[in-house]
């Protein structure tokens, strides 16, 4: 894959008996690659039930980064098929989609130091989302509407969204605001969708996983399926693991991120766990900054910027600050 005058390098993972397969695509090759990786998927899901599925034990783990660098094998391969600056696309398998693979280390920089990371849920989905890119957004992002704290007990949110209104000049949408009406419209006729607040997940049923909206309604997975072709190029769902979902067999994932892509929305921007409410408005607007102050630059290369800036801020080289949201789907 090469656009926009970058080579692209996709690498897909799948679980085999005690190790892990990876497979390379590259435009300039004649035929994928592949290898095998001694990492055993059974030990790597203990791996992460122990340490990725709260926001305490990813403090902790953050403090003793030694554990999660014992997977830098997972991306090795990337040492000879890809060169640095080049964009790669990680469509993980199993427990890796809770793991943040891009703060791994390809021999002595972490992955998001080398290269643009982008994820996706599947080659398939990965397939939708670039080819229903939406030909009626502008190329650079015009419009932008900030949703914020829409139960009216989240004041970090509440301030994230108005300091990024005040910011970008985007509308924001508070409290009682933040209704189904008002997202299912900006969604359609909006270039940039950002949410502060939480997002519900239905271990039981995904498709009734959802956005918290206004009093006790919830906009659900199933409903963003269903809904007209968006407009927005990019939703950020800035909350606690809005990225969360459910496998299903084929490793097809069910939740917020796969309904949203479905709806032709080109990209998200989710987090993998509970974030820090100072280090996220920072990032969030380092990233946005860079988004739309910088005509042409690629989604993907405004998040490396803004992680590589949040992990130089005093206090914030912990991973659990810099490493937590993710980019999924078209990287442009």
């Amino acid at each position: 894959m090469r656009e926009d005058g970058r080579r692209v390098v996709l690498l897909e993972y799948v679980s085999a008996v005690g190790q892990l397969a990876v497979f390379g695509v590259r435009a300039d090759w004649d035929q994928p690659k592949a290898a095998l990786l001694d990492v055993n998927h059974e030990e790597l899901s203990l791996f992460v039930s122990a340490n990725l599925d709260s926001y305490r034990s990813v403090r902790d783990l953050a403090e003793m980064p030694e554990l999660l660098h014992q997977y830098d094998d997972i991306v090795r391969p990337l040492a000879e098929w890809s060169e640095p600056g080049d964009v790669v696309y990680l469509v993980p398998h199993g427990a890796l989609h809770r793991m943040p693979l891009h703060a791994l280390r390809v021999g002595e920089r972490y992955l998001i130091e080398r290269n643009p990371v982008v994820y996706a849920p599947s080659v398939s989905v990965l397939r939708h989302s670039r080819t229903g890119r939406n030909r009626a957004a502008p190329e650079q992002p015009e419009t932008m509407v900030v949703f914020g704290d829409s139960r009216q007990n989240l004041p970090d949110a509440a301030a994230e969204a108005t300091m990024l209104g005040d910011q970008f000049g985007a509308e924001v949408r508070l409290g009682a605001a933040v209704t189904r009406e008002n997202l299912q419209q900006a969604l359609t006729q909006v270039d940039l969708v950002h949410i502060a607040g939480h997002a519900a997940f239905d271990q039981r049923d995904p498709l009734q996983s959802g956005l918290e909206l206004h009093g006790s309604d919830v906009l659900t997975a199933g409903e963003i399926f269903g809904m007209p072709r968006m407009r927005a190029s990019l939703v950020t769902l800035s909350g606690c693991e809005t990225g969360i979902n459910l496998h299903q067999s084929g490793d097809e994932l069910i939740g917020l991120t796969r309904a949203f892509l479905y709806a032709r929305t080109s990209s998200l921007l989710v987090s993998l766990w509970s974030v820090a409410d100072d280090s996220t408005a920072f990032f969030m607007r380092r990233f946005y900054d860079h988004l739309l102050s910088r005509p042409g630059l690629a989604k993907a290369d405004a998040l490396r910027t803004a992680v590589l800036e949040t992990m130089r801020e005093p206090g914030w080289d912990s991973l659990y600050h810099w490493a937590p949201f993710t980019l999924i789907g078209d990287w442009l």
